[in-house]
């Protein structure tokens, strides 16, 4: 693929804000400090968001590449944690997939915390855990083998998530309730990436099948300007709500998901669609905005709707409703550019193009 992009610049951006966000248990502040807000007592910090960052900086450290964190002590901070109630089984699945890329060694201890964890409640996780859980326990058992516990684990999760696929190509939100009419678009980026996962571990699979259809499905939900629907109806297979457009999407998520697509054969135009989502956060959106800062290390996280009274809110939101697959575009002052990236975003930001 032939991608309008400097992975250099990704970098340095990840790398030089990151440390920003890191807080004194050795854990990641979840979202960045805005300039001119002061915390209201310890700042806020997620196990999710380390296990994240602990993925992007394995890849950096795989590909060589010069960082600032002792990724060993991120290590031991987050296989600690993990052991606490914070923990669910989409933070194990991070892990998982962050020891896959190390010497494997604590694949063992996370197998048994997500059995503990996780066992017979795959049906029930949110979406974007399931997808977690599925890639980190598919290169798990890549690295140290598909037997015993790993195994069973492996198989139940990617049986809870081949039966959240819809007739529409999207993965629905929840199991048994199949209720959730708004679901971000970037949970089924994650869905795509473990599904292409499970087809690189297990050729024939019918996961090549559900791939494809996923792929296509969001290729069909770009819009002409190159973002993606902030929320989707999975049900429908159409946009549920045009904003937010979240940076980390169109520069991360998305060339995660449709670059390992088109590594294992699926068809649609890929390459095309990457490059249309690095456009649109690099000035191609409608308020003009560049979101990626390479003179000033920063990204910005994304263009939200302002925030409208109740009763209005609910008119616009009822509206689109009655008028299906027809959502109407915002009036651009209508929209605002938030500049407060995370550390999650900064972690997907270094998994997608450290030594790229």
């Amino acid at each position: 693929m032939v991608i309008n992009a400097d992975p250099r610049v990704f970098e340095q951006i990840a790398l030089t804000r990151l440390p920003e966000l890191q807080v004194a248990n050795g854990l990641f502040r979840a979202t960045a400090k805005l300039d001119g807000v002061e915390d209201q007592g310890p700042p806020p910090t997620a196990l999710s968001a380390a296990c994240i960052v602990l993925v992007g900086l394995r890849r950096a450290d795989e590909v060589g590449l010069d960082q600032p964190f002792a990724t060993g002590a991120l290590r031991t901070t987050v296989l600690g944690a993990l052991s606490g109630p914070e923990a669910h089984a989409g933070d194990i699945g991070l892990a998982l997939w962050a020891e896959s890329r190390d010497d494997g060694g604590a694949i063992g201890e996370l197998t048994a915390s997500l059995q503990r964890v996780g066992a017979r409640k795959f049906e029930t996780l949110p979406l974007e855990q399931l997808a977690w859980a599925v890639t980190g326990l598919t290169e798990a058992s890549v690295l140290a083998g598909d037997a015993g516990q790993l195994g069973s684990l492996r198989e139940e999760a990617t049986a809870a998530l081949v039966s959240r696929a819809e007739d529409s190509g999207l993965f629905a939100e929840e199991g048994k309730r199949r209720n959730a009419h708004a679901a971000p678009v970037g949970n089924q980026f994650h869905v795509l990436n473990s599904l292409c996962q499970t087809m690189r571990a297990d050729s024939g699979s019918e996961a090549a099948g559900l791939a494809q259809s996923l792929a296509t499905a969001l290729l069909e939900l770009q819009r002409p300007d190159g973002s993606w629907p902030g929320l989707v109806d999975p049900q429908r297979g159409e946009a549920a709500a045009l904003y937010p457009v979240l940076t980390v999407t169109q520069i991360a998520l998305a060339p995660i998901a449709l670059r390992v697509a088109g590594d294992q054969g699926l068809e649609g135009g890929f390459e095309a669609s990457i490059n249309s989502g690095l456009a649109w956060a690099q000035g191609g959106n409608v308020l003009g905005f560049d979101l990626v800062h390479e003179s000033e290390s920063r990204l910005d996280r994304g263009i939200l709707p302002r925030r409208e009274p109740g009763a209005v809110a609910r008119g616009f939101s009822n509206a689109s409703r009655r008028f299906r697959g027809r959502l109407p575009d915002l009036d651009p002052d209508r929209l605002i550019l938030d500049p407060a990236v995370s550390s999650e975003d900064l972690g997907w930001v270094l998994e997608a193009w450290a030594g790229r």
